[in-house]
């Protein structure tokens, strides 16, 4: 068990958004966060990695508690997540993208003043990191293109690379196949099947119900902020609290 979330509570404005959620999440497995619009799947994502404080609850990742904790605290013990919204640095090539998330400031000034050595083979080596991962994501081409001349399936898969070039054996993504063609839907399944194969644990929020049931090896269902069901997809898809959830409308 990598991560355990438990009696998560989360409030706005009087509305919960988050109500009694429980749920763990199993190493080296790609696990699925769905439910209706308005379901609390973000709102979970951003209590995890440290947006956001819950009123109530405890997030405990690989031992460590992580209520209380800053973002970079929290992305530091190994986890890290992409947004529903691309957020890349428009005016930085794909490169320079990647590298950003892989450099402690801290450390290469001390060594740039101590141990210049250091520094450009660590630079060496990051970069030859980096063109791995977008090599995995296949744009290795790509590298010195600015991110805002990328196309929008492009930035998908450069913000993919850029989360697996931190590292982190936890990696939260929000709708990572929100709004591409049915094409590079299919690409960045087999992309995040093979970044499972390598070790790494995948937290997926995700409205494509195909790519869900494609993908996961166990899919969680909240419905105005609680877990109404877990389980293998073939369990969920006829599990008529799910049906109900979806069913009942939208919550906005």
């Amino acid at each position: 068990m990598v991560l355990k979330v438990t009696n998560l509570e989360k409030d706005f404005g009087g509305i919960k958004a988050v109500n009694n959620c429980n749920f763990e999440i199993k190493e080296n497995k790609i696990t699925t966060l769905i439910g209706p619009n308005g379901a609390g799947k973000t709102t979970v994502f951003n209590l995890i990695t440290g947006l956001i404080k819950p009123d109530k609850g405890h997030i405990h990742f690989r031992g460590n508690h992580l209520v209380g904790l800053k973002p970079y605290k929290i992305a530091r013990l190994g986890l890290t997540r992409t947004f529903q919204l691309i957020r890349l640095f428009p005016k930085l090539t794909a490169m320079e993208n990647m590298l950003l998330v892989r450099s402690n400031e801290l450390e290469r000034f001390k060594d740039l003043i101590f141990n210049p050595k250091k520094i450009r083979h660590e630079e060496n080596l990051n970069k030859q990191r980096c063109m791995e991962f977008l090599e995995l994501v296949g744009i290795p081409e790509k590298h010195n293109f600015l991110a805002e001349n990328l196309s929008f399936g492009q930035q998908k898969l450069l913000e993919i690379a850029r989360a697996l070039a931190t590292e982190s054996p936890l990696i939260l993504l929000d709708e990572p196949v929100g709004g591409v063609n049915p094409k590079l839907r299919d690409k960045i399944r087999n992309i995040l099947i093979k970044i499972k194969e390598q070790g790494r644990t995948l937290l997926i929020i995700e409205h494509d119900m195909n790519f869900v049931m494609k993908i996961s090896d166990k899919v969680i269902v909240l419905d105005e902020g609680t877990v109404i069901a877990e389980g293998p997809p073939k369990k969920i898809q006829n599990n008529k609290k799910v049906l109900d959830a979806y069913l009942g409308g939208n919550k906005k």
